[in-house]
């Protein structure tokens, strides 16, 4: 992975032109910053132990000095290595020659940024330069089950992992397993001033990625941007769900596990299957999904925990049969019956009982594939543009978005105005009023931020945008 810093820390001597990477060597994380002044991180490093009032340890390898802190099992090292910063965790006991390896001073033998990987991806994803990050799942499955050496090595017979116990059949199966999902790959598809767009993708095998696409349903508006204090919605197409849960329990019944390790998940193919032969009810089957809207809610007082005096939201339910849910409803309700509702998109107001505060007014609409509700004054005029949205292709499985700037305020005031002790958890006064100055910056920094969930040819992905307040 790779990122350039927006600011950066000067004081530490990261400027913006400088680079991040987190990566592993074997299985040890490192993290490697280039510096623009080592000597400023050296200096940093300096005011934070004379606070501490206590220096950290230092070891030398190859006449290089580092710091680490640690115990008898791990070691934290920060090594300032000419113009690289470089952060890991070590066994305590791993070897000299291991240990220039993971710092950098010994070249490895295979590495990926020499071979052209990232490059890759970032081209078949239309990621920049500024963030790319990649988990290959199936090589991190290889490396408990395939003999290894060096720092691999030396970290399983610490774990006492013997990859030599596992029979064929479980080795065969692990790896079937890993290429289900053999990768996640994420990074930055824009990055400006403005905003940041980001796309983190589980690559899925592609039988499982191609049914997944088929359980996701057309919702109006949903994956579309809305305003206001938030919005959620989800869509799923059930009878298409248990379609594709069916066939994964086929799978399993036609080629079951042999490997030990799998043995709880099989024998639960058999209450899956008794689960999954129970019939739907009629509105269930119809059901395609849901969307929430909150314009604001007003009145609230974290300190005082007064709760709201006034909601707006507005709330979209997707059927296949909007005018049976509605005609099952009057069953139930003479008032529902005597609201007399077309599917034409033209709100009717609903009666509310007493003292149905912080609920004003309430509206409901309807259309030949939605059912929509609304609450708060001035609610009406958003339910037919709400029933009429388009629908985004390919449907989102999950959609948030939400005024990041009034979400942090909220966090920050719940921190400041609640008293933990009530929850049974011990925090200071000072911690919280930290954590809430914390949830106030990002109030400054963001404006909004949103995100979907989408079934793909290449799997799940996730593409995020935060856009950055003025």
């Amino acid at each position: 992975a790779a990122m350039v810093t927006a600011e950066g820390i000067p004081e530490a001597g990261i400027d913006s032109d400088s680079r991040m990477a987190l990566y592993g060597v074997g299985l040890l994380p490192v993290l490697r910053v280039t510096l623009s002044d080592p000597a400023k991180l050296d200096a940093t490093f300096a005011k934070f132990e004379a606070r501490a009032g206590k220096e950290m340890s230092v070891g030398t390898l190859d006449g290089h000095s580092y710091r680490y802190a640690g115990n008898d099992d791990a070691r934290a090292i920060f090594a300032v290595l000419g113009d690289q910063f470089v952060v890991t965790v070590v066994p305590a006991t791993l070897g000299e020659d291991l240990l220039k390896g993971v710092l950098g001073l010994t070249p490895p033998a295979r590495s990926i940024a020499d071979s052209g990987e990232l490059q890759a991806l970032a081209e078949k994803y239309g990621y920049t330069a500024y963030g790319l990050g990649l988990v290959d799942v199936e090589r991190v499955a290889s490396t408990f089950l395939d003999e290894q050496s060096g720092v691999n090595s030396a970290l399983l017979a610490m774990m006492g992992h013997d990859s030599g116990s596992l029979s064929d059949v479980c080795r065969e199966e692990i790896r079937a397993v890993a290429g289900v999902a053999p990768r996640v790959v994420t990074g930055y598809t824009e990055m400006t001033r403005e905003r940041f767009r980001s796309n983190t993708v589980f690559e899925l095998r592609s039988d499982l990625a191609l049914g997944l696409q088929g359980i996701t349903s057309p919702v109006p508006g949903l994956g579309q941007q809305h305003g206001g204090l938030l919005s959620f919605g989800m869509s799923f197409d059930l009878p298409a769900f248990r379609e594709f849960y069916g066939a994964r329990l086929d799978a399993l019944e036609a080629d079951p596990f042999e490997c030990e390790l799998f043995a709880d998940l099989q024998s639960g193919v058999a209450t899956a299957r008794a689960a999954l032969n129970q019939p739907l009810p009629p509105m269930a089957s119809d059901f395609r999904g849901f969307l929430a809207v909150i314009e604001d809610i007003k009145g609230m007082d974290f300190a005082t925990k007064q709760p709201p005096t006034e909601i707006d939201m507005r709330f979209l339910v997707a059927t296949g049969n909007a005018q049976g849910l509605v005609a099952m409803g009057a069953m139930f309700s003479p008032e529902i019956a005597a609201l007399e509702l077309k599917p034409d998109a033209t709100p009717v107001q609903l009666p509310l009982p007493a003292g149905a505060a912080p609920i004003d007014t309430a509206w409901v609409a309807m259309s030949e594939e939605a059912l929509a509700l609304s609450v708060g004054n001035g609610g009406e005029t958003g339910l037919a543009e709400m029933l009429k949205a388009g629908f985004e292709e390919p449907p989102p499985f999950m959609s948030m978005d939400v005024d990041a700037g009034r979400y942090y305020g909220f966090l920050g005031d719940v921190m400041t105005s609640t008293d933990m002790s009530d929850s049974g958890e011990e925090v200071s006064a000072e911690v919280a009023q930290a954590t809430g100055d914390l949830m106030r910056s990002f109030e400054s920094m963001f404006e909004r931020v949103s995100f979907d969930v989408q079934f793909t040819e290449r799997g799940i992905e996730m593409p995020s945008t935060m856009v950055l307040a003025d």
